[in-house]
C-alpha cells in the first residue's frame, strides 16, 4: 500500500534555512576589531600616564573614548556616499583647518609647532589628523568622476596631486613631516590604484628629492634625528635619548612583560610615552605576546577591509577603502617602525591606542565609514546607490552653473 506524504508531512520534515551567523558579516568583525583596539587604547593610554596621573587620565580618556565613539557610530550610520556628495565641503573644511592654526589667537604652539587650534574652549584640536580623513574623501570622489582619464597627465596626476600637495605643504609648515609624507603616500597609492601612469609618480618623486635633502638639512632637528637614528649612542643623553629609552622599554617588556601599569620607562624616562612612543610602553608591559597581538589587530583590519574594498559597489566605495584602510594600518606600521628604532623618529600616534584626541576621533571616523561601506555590501537594497552626477547638492549645481555663464563661449559662423 502506497502511502501518501502531506505537505504539512513535508514542511515538518524539510530542514529549517540555515541562519547566517552574524559573525560572518564583514561589518561585525571590522566593529568588533576596531572597538578593541579603542578598549586596549583606553587601558595602555590611562596606564601610560603613570600612577600619579592615572585617575585624570583615565577619566579624560573615557571622555575622549565616548567622542571617539559618537564619530564611529556617525561614520557607521551615514550612508557613505554622503562623504562623495559633500567632498568639496569636506575638503574646504580641511584647508581652513589647516591654515587656521596660524592664524594668531587661534592657532596654539606647543614645542615649536603649530599643529593644534584652540578657540577658547577647554580642550583643542589637531585640523591635521581630520585633514587625513578629508584628501581620501576628495582623492576617491575625483577618482570615480575621472575614472576614464586617470591615465592623463592634467587630469590623472597634476589636478589630484596639486590638491594633496598643497594640503601636505600647509601640514610641512606647522611643522609636521611624518603626517605630510604619511598623507600624500597613502592619497598617491589611491591615485596608483585608479590607474595614474607610474611613471608620472617616479619623476615627482625624483624631482622633490632636493626639496627633501632641505628639509632634512636646513632644520637642526631634523639632521639630529637622522644621524641618531644609525647611532643614538652617539648622543645618549641629547638627541639618542628617546630612542635608546624606547629601546630599553621594549626589551625590558621580554615575552610576557612586567605587567600591566608596572611599567619603568613611562614615569619620566620616555619622553612621550603616553602618544609618540605608546608602543613602547606596551610593549615593556605586555611583552612581546602583547606587541603581536597588537599587529595581528591592525594586519586583521588591513585584511578585512581590503575584502571590503574588492566587494565593494562603486569606485568611490572601493578607493575610499583601500585609501583609508592603508592610512590606519600604514599609520601604525609606521609608529611601531619608530618605536623600535627601524626608522628615523617622527611624531606620529599610534591609531586607537596613543592619548591624542584628534587622532582617537578621526581614527574611529574613519573606522565608522569603513563599516558603512561594509554593511552597504550586506543589504544593498537598503543601501541604494546613485551615479555621481545624479547626486551632486544643490551648492555645486549654482556654483557648475555659475563657472559655465562665466566661460567665454566661441563665436559661431
Amino acid at each position: 500500500m502506497h502511502a501518501t506524504a502531506t505537505a504539512s508531512e513535508i514542511a515538518v520534515d524539510a530542514p529549517a534555512p540555515a541562519t547566517q551567523s552574524q559573525w560572518s558579516r564583514p561589518s561585525v568583525r571590522l566593529t568588533a576589531l576596531f572597538m578593541t583596539l579603542a578598549c586596549l587604547g583606553l587601558v595602555i593610554s590611562a596606564s601610560a600616564a603613570g600612577t600619579a596621573e592615572y585617575t585624570s587620565a583615565l577619566l579624560k580618556r573615557f571622555a575622549l573614548t565616548g567622542a571617539a565613539f559618537f564619530g564611529f557610530i556617525f561614520g557607521a550610520g551615514v550612508h557613505y556616499q554622503w562623504w562623495r556628495r559633500h567632498h568639496l565641503a569636506v575638503l574646504a573644511l580641511a584647508f581652513a583647518g589647516l591654515a587656521a592654526v596660524f592664524v594668531p589667537g587661534l592657532g596654539v604652539q606647543i614645542n615649536g609647532a603649530r599643529r593644534w587650534i584652540n578657540p577658547g574652549l577647554p580642550v583643542g584640536f589637531q585640523p591635521s589628523e581630520f585633514a587625513k580623513v578629508a584628501l581620501l574623501i576628495w582623492v576617491a570622489a575625483y577618482c570615480e568622476r575621472n575614472v576614464g582619464r586617470m591615465r592623463s597627465f592634467v587630469h590623472g596626476f597634476f589636478v589630484p596631486v596639486g590638491v594633496v600637495g598643497l594640503a601636505a605643504l600647509l601640514i610641512l609648515a606647522e611643522p609636521d613631516f611624518g603626517t605630510a609624507v604619511l598623507t600624500g603616500g597613502v592619497c598617491m597609492l589611491v591615485l596608483l590604484t585608479f590607474g595614474t601612469r607610474l611613471v608620472y609618480a617616479l619623476l615627482a618623486a625624483a624631482a622633490a628629492l632636493p626639496l627633501l635633502q632641505r628639509l632634512i638639512f636646513d632644520a637642526p632637528y631634523r639632521m639630529h634625528r637622522l644621524v641618531t637614528f644609525m647611532n643614538p649612542w652617539q648622543d645618549p643623553r641629547g638627541a639618542g635619548y628617546q630612542l635608546i629609552q624606547s629601546k630599553i622599554a621594549i626589551g625590558s617588556g621580554g615575552l610576557f612583560g612586567v605587567g600591566l601599569g608596572a611599567g619603568h620607562q613611562k614615569a619620566g624616562f620616555l619622553p612621550g610615552a603616553s602618544n609618540d612612543f605608546i608602543f613602547s610602553v606596551l610593549a615593556e608591559e605586555l611583552g612581546l605576546i602583547g606587541s603581536l597581538v597588537v599587529v595581528a589587530l591592525f594586519l586583521l583590519v588591513l585584511w578585512e577591509c581590503l575584502k571590503v574594498a574588492i566587494r565593494s559597489r562603486d569606485p568611490f566605495g572601493f578607493s575610499l577603502s583601500v585609501g583609508l584602510s592603508w592610512l590606519l594600518t600604514a599609520q601604525a606600521a609606521a609608529h611601531i617602525a619608530v618605536a623600535t628604532g627601524s626608522v628615523p623618529t617622527k611624531g606620529l600616534s599610534l591609531p586607537f591606542i596613543s592619548a591624542g584626541g584628534s587622532s582617537l576621533i578621526a581614527s574611529m571616523l574613519a573606522a565608522g565609514i569603513l563599516v558603512s561601506i561594509a554593511r552597504s555590501e550586506e543589504s544593498p537594497e537598503t543601501y541604494a546607490l546613485k551615479p555621481w552626477d545624479q547626486d551632486r547638492p544643490a551648492y555645486e549645481r549654482l556654483a557648475s552653473a555659475a563657472l559655465e555663464r562665466l566661460r567665454p563661449r566661441r563665436a559661431i559662423g
